[in-house]
């Protein structure tokens, strides 16, 4: 079984019909030791606050025992992570990583601390030492990267991100509750994530 940390973005109380607390409830039931906290003033996320709190959960995931680790990040917790690897601050990688509709950095301007230069061959270096496996999935209509995911993250990340026309922010008010796709790819890297 896969030890999983989930994390949400901005703004986000881990409502029941959001698609992250609904695969931790499949995941969990299908015996995989899943973490999905709650970060911080999620209104007005504070960088700190939240690194701390994501270098906690990734050492009860090394605590959990055996399994491949698995972090899946959507919007703000994606570049949360980004944010800690670049800093150094990631000391054990993670066999997988997922980023679901990644925040445009350039967008956060509202919550200082979390900017990150995606361009730099630096940040693709520092990724790629604390994570074994990238996967980018977007919107081609995402508010939150309106250059594309693609162009904004994967382009320099080194990844061909995976789109889902129409998805927008991946969001529970856009229809993005039950994911079928994900739950699968967690138990397989080959799965089709795209599947609803």
């Amino acid at each position: 079984m896969a030890r999983v940390l989930i994390m949400h973005g901005w703004t986000n109380r881990r409502q029941e019909n959001t698609w992250h607390r609904i695969l931790t409830a499949a995941l969990r039931k299908q015996g995989h030791q899943v973490l999905y906290p709650q970060f911080p003033n999620t209104d007005a996320p504070h960088h700190n606050d939240w690194q701390e709190l994501l270098l906690a959960e990734l050492a009860l995931l090394e605590e959990a025992g055996e399994g491949e680790k698995i972090v899946i990040g959507h919007s703000l917790g994606c570049v949360n992570f980004i944010r800690a690897a670049v800093d150094g601050k990631i000391s054990n990688p993670v066999d997988r990583l997922l980023l679901v509709a990644p925040a445009d950095p350039n967008l956060l301007d509202e919550v200082p601390g979390f900017k990150v230069d995606l361009a730099k061959s630096a940040t693709k270096a520092a990724l790629a030492a604390a994570v074994k496996s990238l996967t980018i999935v977007g919107s081609d209509a995402d508010p939150w990267s309106p250059d594309g995911v693609q162009e904004t993250f994967g382009k320099h990340l080194g990844v061909e991100a995976i789109i889902i026309e129409g998805a927008q922010h991946f969001r529970a008010d856009e229809g993005w509750g039950q994911w079928q796709g994900l739950l699968d790819w967690v138990n397989d890297p080959a799965a089709d994530i795209t599947v609803r």
